[in-house]
């Protein structure tokens, strides 16, 4: 991606500049120095609701670079800072505090808030039920904050292009990129497309406690108002 930009800036006469950004995107003064409706395009992928430790992931990394020596460091330095996305990060006061928030986006907010029930109940038939019920209102508070910064940022017209797969925790299907653009009209966007790209969730065909509902990854086209 750099010797990309780097290519860029050698042929185009307008002197791309470049330069990285790091913080949480969830806070609006990471976004400031991007200037109100200055950026004329966004493309990222989500965090998956699969829960998936994506501090975990990074876990080889963070050892061998010396940023983190135990366990418990990266826990408190990494995975704490990330946006809710599974279990381990869960607590019953954030999703509290969540469903709370949620009631500002009107029925995505009360439908996400009906999910959560529903993953509560799943729970509670089960001996060690995961919290799902609590990653789910969390997460999404997060990507709506998210959207409501990149909707400040982006010009008129601008596209934003979100890479994002759906998942059922338990069975109870969560249509994570539909809910994604259901949000984001709340924050000044336009869903103009929702391409499946791919299958996703084959690998675990042979568990016998894995769900059988189909599952994508899409491609999720929003446009600024």
């Amino acid at each position: 991606m750099a010797d990309d930009l780097q290519g860029i800036k050698e042929s185009d006469v307008r002197q791309l500049a470049c330069r990285v950004k790091q913080g949480d995107s969830r806070e609006a003064v990471n976004w400031n120095e991007i200037g109100d409706g200055a950026a004329h395009g966004c493309v990222t992928s989500p965090p998956y609701l699969n829960n998936f430790d994506y501090a975990d992931a990074t876990r080889l990394e963070l050892y061998f670079w010396g940023d983190v020596t135990s366990w418990s460091q990266m826990c408190a330095e990494v995975r704490s800072d990330m946006l809710t996305a599974t279990t381990q990060q869960s607590s019953v006061g954030a999703a509290r505090d969540a469903k709370i928030f949620l009631q500002n986006y009107g029925t995505v907010g009360a439908q996400i808030c009906e999910l959560a029930e529903s993953l509560k109940k799943e729970r509670g038939n089960r001996a060690r039920g995961k919290e799902y019920d609590r990653v789910l209102p969390d997460y999404f508070v997060a990507i709506a904050r998210i959207l409501e910064n990149l909707a400040t940022v982006l010009t008129s017209g601008a596209p934003a292009v979100l890479l994002v797969g759906d998942s059922a925790p338990y069975g109870v299907y969560v249509d994570t990129p539909g809910l994604i653009a259901k949000l984001a009209t709340h924050r000044g966007f336009t869903l103009e497309k929702d391409v499946v790209l791919r299958q996703r969730g084959k690998r675990w065909v042979g568990n016998a406690t894995r769900h059988d509902v189909e599952l994508a990854e899409r491609f999720v086209l929003l446009r600024r108002n």
